[in-house]
């Protein structure tokens, strides 16, 4: 049985996380038809919504929680595509180039999942200019962000320089002050390993070393930047003093 953790949300049209950021930020036309063929799921943490290699037979909105898309090598090594965030839809590329899932998706937190079945959401975009335009925007966002992943795992000199680019970017979702930064760690050390293709142990070492260093300060989940560029100079693979790694 799902325990429930937030108010659930069904009524699309009367939804209160909508954003303009969320992918059925439609008209109400538009936002009434896609009501009329989605289903609503809940999925606890650590449930699966699709596995890498099954067909697609539908898209996953995101409502609320997060959900991680991972790819497995043969002796079973996971590595982080992305993190998917309430507003993105999932399984685009798969359903409309009718091809299997190229990952498998798992939820991180507690979610809501609205699920639009292949044919129904087919017939939405070839029916929706507005619709096919997000769906078109979504893509090429993934596109971005597996580009930039591709780059960062390829380019990077060292797990150090990775993770001070996590942190980066991660500081950028959140309004800074002057040079500092504050947010709550998003993800664990599992978690960041596999976005970056390495271990757990090396993770935590890196950490624990940028802690040492004044160039990170972490309670618990609350992370703190004390100097952005700082952190800055550990992606150009220095220490806080300007001395090579």
């Amino acid at each position: 049985m799902v325990t429930r953790k937030f108010q659930i949300q069904e009524n699309c049209i009367s939804c209160q996380w909508r954003t303009r950021n969320f992918f059925c930020s439609f008209n109400e036309s538009i936002l009434s038809n896609f009501q009329a063929v989605k289903v609503t799921h809940l999925y606890e943490r650590g449930s699966v919504l699709f596995s890498e290699g099954q067909p697609a037979r539908g898209v996953y909105m995101v409502c609320a929680g997060r959900v991680k898309l991972s790819t497995y090598s043969e002796d079973g090594k996971a590595l982080i595509v992305r993190i998917a965030e309430p507003g993105e839809i999932l399984g685009i590329s798969a359903n409309v180039s009718d091809i299997h899932h190229e990952a498998t998706a798992r939820a991180i937190d507690y979610c809501q999942i609205n699920f639009v079945k292949r044919s129904d959401f087919m017939a939405l975009v070839r029916d929706n200019g507005d619709v096919a335009l997000r769906a078109l925007r979504q893509m090429s966002r993934n596109y971005q962000r597996a580009h930039q992943q591709a780059c960062s795992l390829g380019l990077s000199a060292s797990v150090r320089v990775k993770v001070a680019k996590l942190f980066l970017e991660w500081s950028g979702r959140k309004p800074a002050t002057g040079r500092t930064s504050r947010m709550a760690l998003p993800y664990t050390h599992e978690e960041i390993a596999e976005m970056i293709g390495t271990s757990r142990e090396t993770v935590t070492r890196v950490i624990n070393d940028f802690r040492r260093s004044n160039i990170i300060v972490l309670n618990n989940r609350d992370l703190y930047i004390p100097d952005l560029e700082t952190l800055k100079l550990a992606t150009n693979g220095r220490h806080s003093n300007g001395s090579p790694r």
